[in-house]
């Protein structure tokens, strides 16, 4: 088998690999977008894949760089069959249509001739191809399940992630390839901890996202509820309003179900909590799911027992905080022109309201620009607003969906892989687990793949 790193650079990205195993088939993991790059420059290296010679493509979440250029890869291979979760098949479709209409706003914004790189209708046809297989149970590459004698084969275990979210061990002659995708080993809110394989794996590829943070002391899920309880009581005690950027899939439907039992527990008033429509859209799929998935409080309905509200396009325009409410407002990363952007202008030159990160944040994006940014100086988040003083909370909360890195070596170490791809994470990320493996397990044949290279293992 030979490995092929198609991302363009070592780095949490537009992720795809892909497997060569020869005459028995040509597999991609994934397909991703990468949040910063504008057209052609955002994609993996596709173009490094002759047309149409992928005979499999694998999807592990929904998220977009795993997602984003999947109907790019499918238009140039048309014969691949694509095979995910049956929540991943639910989520990707209204997530890659948003897609489109990102590409659609950026393409009049900013003159991005490429843009769209692919279109509603286009998007309408490739779904079709999509095959949704069920977790735990051996599938073949041609799309049915328990096969025999069969050279090549898959399956799919839960990864604890997001919805849907899959970690894939294909079997190839007596030998096991495990790709973990993003994975997230602690019970979350709503979804449980990984459900993956320990013994038996030759070849383990594995994500690294939080490889260059060490857990902090004490550091508990626990706690981090406790702190986010307690700011919110204080903000509120202020009169102030609370700002979450949040992504629509995934951390949305998280925090909506934790704040929901702050409220049951009466650590919170029950003050509206608003979310966006894509936020909606993706609530209503995991409500759908609920009894079908590994979940922690399957009778809860997000929709129904908590009845967010949805900020639409005229409360949009009217906003402005209100004392007690809650937003729950994409993006997460605060990505110009989202609506959390615009609304943090309403809240960053005011004592009393709260900004709330609980999830990852690109150092360059706004996000990551007023995380660090101290009380009384000044940022821009948005080049239209210009540079804003910073006098209202600014506080992270670290809901992580990924798993922290010693408990992803500690999976490592006991699964004992021959050898050890170590992908989706920057480089201080890998070359922390490199150097732990290094002493931890000498024997252990452990790669950071170079981007576009084929390696043999």
């Amino acid at each position: 088998m030979t490995f092929t790193n198609l991302t363009r650079a070592n780095e949490i990205g537009a992720n795809s690999y892909l497997l060569d195993f020869g005459t028995d088939g040509r597999i991609v993991l994934d397909a991703g977008m990468h949040p910063r790059g504008e057209g052609s420059a955002g994609l993996p290296q596709l173009e490094r894949l002759k047309f149409d010679s992928v005979d499999t493509i694998l999807v592990s979440h929904a998220h977009h760089d795993h997602t984003g250029a999947l109907p790019l890869l499918m238009r140039d291979h048309p014969s691949a069959r694509v095979f995910m979760s049956e929540a991943t098949y639910y989520l990707a479709d209204p997530l890659l249509h948003n897609s489109v209409q990102v590409m659609l706003k950026q393409k009049a914004e900013k003159g991005i001739a490429e843009f769209p790189l692919f279109t509603h209708r286009e998007l309408d046809q490739l779904v079709k191809v999509w095959q949704a297989c069920g977790l735990n149970r051996l599938w073949s590459p041609h799309g049915y399940p328990d096969p025999e004698n069969e050279p090549l084969t898959f399956t799919f275990h839960d990864a604890g992630h997001i919805l849907g979210s899959v970690g894939t061990a294909l079997h190839h002659r007596g030998r096991t390839i495990f790709y973990t995708g993003d994975v997230n080993f602690t019970d979350q809110t709503l979804l449980r901890g990984a459900d993956f394989p320990r013994e038996g794996i030759d070849v383990l590829i594995t994500e690294t996202t939080r490889g260059a943070q060490p857990r902090p002391e004490g550091f508990s899920r626990d706690n981090v509820v406790e702190r986010l309880a307690i700011a919110l009581e204080e903000t509120f005690a202020k009169g102030g309003a609370v700002l979450m950027p949040v992504f629509a899939m995934g951390k949305t439907q998280e925090l909506l179900a934790q704040l929901h039992f702050f409220q049951k527990a009466r650590r919170l008033p029950e003050t509206p909590i608003y979310i966006g429509g894509l936020g909606r859209s993706f609530s209503e799929i995991y409500d759908r799911l609920a009894g079908r998935v590994r979940r922690k409080s399957p009778k809860l309905s997000l929709l129904e027992d908590i009845m967010p509200q949805v900020m639409d396009g005229r409360r949009a325009r009217d906003f402005s905080p209100k004392r007690g409410h809650i937003y729950l407002i994409s993006s997460g990363m605060m990505t110009e022109n989202t609506l959390s952007n615009v609304f943090a202008q309403e809240f960053l030159a005011h004592e009393q309201h709260s900004i709330f990160f609980v999830g990852y944040c690109d150092p360059s994006s706004p996000a990551g620009l007023l995380r660090a940014t101290k009380p009384g100086e000044s940022v821009t988040l948005n080049a239209a607003y210009g540079p804003q003083p910073v006098r209202c909370r600014v506080e992270y909360f670290d809901f992580t969906a990924h798993a922290q890195r010693e408990d992803l070596l500690a999976y490592i170490l006991e699964v004992q892989p021959r050898v050890c791809v170590l992908v989706h994470g920057d480089p201080a990320a890998l070359e922390w687990f490199q150097q732990e493996l290094a002493v931890k397990a000498p024997g252990m044949q452990v790669v950071i793949p170079p981007p576009g290279e084929a390696i043999e293992l």
